[in-house]
């Protein structure tokens, strides 16, 4: 038999940098997205799109025709704040918003949920929860919660339910009641905040271009940077203990400048065959059934599961826990085919099948760009929430189309855009077991039959001159 064929020194430098590469660039991408949209969202030149550290922005009315982000959440108003913990604890102060729903998530820089505070997990009474810093020993006012933060840097975000502009004075006034202040600042008055121009950041370019069009040595020396500020979780000791194979040692700075020439071009491959992996794999975990797609990999705490968490950042940096939010698409009909605004349909919910929400659920529709489209009710969700007309057995007809029903069929109709691509979302706010464990799924959609041969005959007809 013949010998196995050793590798030369330099041809095993390469192998070992690029598997180290292409591991460490699916490990650090959260880290460099989250790190990049902290620093978009601070920055003093954000003006209404941003806000300082430790400051709430709240966002004040629900999406509408040509004010929308895509696929916005028409049930809730949103709250966004970066948390700064280099200087010690922030107290965050909640209302008692009265058994109103609210869900304010807390990240880390690795992009897991650490702490979700709200109706689900902690009520909704007024209350003041300490955030505490990695190794910060220091002694907290008596009656406050603790909650002990991964990373130095934290992302909050909140969903707090509304009833529409009616509502929205209320709800205004209970957002403002989130507070955030330092606790070096407890019981004092409140102090201007000195915000630092960031130069070197690009605004103009969106977050996930600018990391996946970052070279290698620029990728891996800010993500070694942000390494030596964000402790990596306890469990991600066998991906350290390979990228320090490359050089990347947690706590050091990483210099690409000082590898060998195997090395840099190792690991210059195996960032490409990471963004590789990262495009083949994307969408590979959902679940199709009914014509509706379901996420079924684990989103808001991914353990080490790097690729999951790395596509996750991705597709929308920040998700919170699907226990408190799930959220499932509608792409096609019960005929396999495209949902199109030109069609009209009709989505049963036999009796005892309805959408197992412990709080709320709703279905919203979108044009071909996931927005908001004008009609004639301005409805642009349909839910438990709204005047529904059951029937007698318990069951549940939504009608879904363009044009619309007669006026007293008018309460079960969610409106379509004229023609064209349309998507759905169902929304499922503390979704049951059910949902969660993956027992239950949306009924299909069924679409209008044509109408008889007859019917069309005797229109045509009817267009003769």
């Amino acid at each position: 038999l013949a010998a196995p064929t050793v590798p030369t020194p330099a041809a095993a430098a390469t192998e070992a940098a690029q598997q180290a590469a292409m591991e460490g660039y699916l490990y650090f991408y959260p880290l460099v997205t989250m790190d990049l949209t902290r620093r978009q969202f601070t920055h003093p030149s954000r003006d209404a799109e941003g806000a300082p550290a430790n400051a709430f922005l709240h966002g004040r009315a629900l999406p509408r025709p040509g004010a929308a982000t895509p696929w916005a959440n028409p049930d809730m108003l949103r709250s966004t704040a970066w948390l700064d913990l280099t200087a010690g604890p922030v107290v965050l102060s909640a209302p008692d918003t009265h058994g109103r729903l609210y869900t304010l998530t807390l990240l880390d820089m690795w992009t897991d949920v650490f702490a979700t505070l709200g109706k689900r997990s902690t009520g909704t009474a007024k209350g003041n929860t300490v955030i505490v810093p990695p190794g910060w020993s220091g002694t907290l006012p008596s009656g406050m919660a603790r909650i002990d933060a991964p990373t130095a840097y934290v992302w909050a975000k909140n969903l707090m339910q509304t009833a529409g502009p009616a509502d929205y004075p209320a709800v205004h006034a209970l957002q403002d009641g989130f507070v955030l202040t330092p606790l070096a600042q407890w019981n004092l008055p409140a102090q201007a905040q000195q915000v630092k121009s960031d130069p070197s950041l690009n605004l103009r370019i969106p977050v996930r271009e600018q990391v996946e069009s970052m070279p290698t040595d620029a990728y891996f020396e800010y993500a070694a940077e942000l390494l030596r500020k964000h402790p990596p979780h306890a469990t991600d000791q066998p991906v350290l203990a390979k990228l320090r194979g490359a050089g990347l040692v947690a706590g050091r700075p990483f210099d690409f400048a000082q590898l060998g020439h195997p090395a840099k071009q190792g690991m210059r491959r195996g960032l490409r065959a990471a963004r590789e992996r990262m495009a083949a794999a994307a969408g590979a975990t959902v679940r199709s059934m009914n014509g509706w797609h379901q996420e079924t990999a684990s989103i808001g705490v991914y353990g080490n599961s790097y690729l999951r968490r790395a596509l996750a950042a991705q597709a929308q940096p920040g998700a919170g826990l699907p226990e408190d939010l799930s959220v499932l698409l509608l792409a096609a009909d019960s005929q396999g085919e495209p949902l199109d605004g030109a069609q009209g349909y009709t989505l049963h919910f036999a009796s005892g099948q309805l959408p197992p929400a412990e709080a709320l659920w709703s279905l919203a529709a979108y044009d071909g760009q996931g927005m908001p489209f004008a009609n004639p009710l301005d409805r642009y969700a349909l839910g438990d929430r709204d005047p529904l007309r059951y029937n007698a057995d318990g069951s549940l007809d939504l009608r879904l189309s363009h044009a619309p029903p007669p006026p007293e069929d008018q309460s079960n109709w969610l409106p379509l855009p004229a023609a064209g691509p349309v998507s759905v979302l169902l929304r499922v706010y503390a979704a049951g077991p059910a949902l969660l464990d993956g027992l239950w799924m949306p009924p299909a959609l069924l679409r209008d039959a044509p109408p008889p041969a007859e019917e069309i005959l005797e229109s045509a007809e009817k267009t003769q001159p």
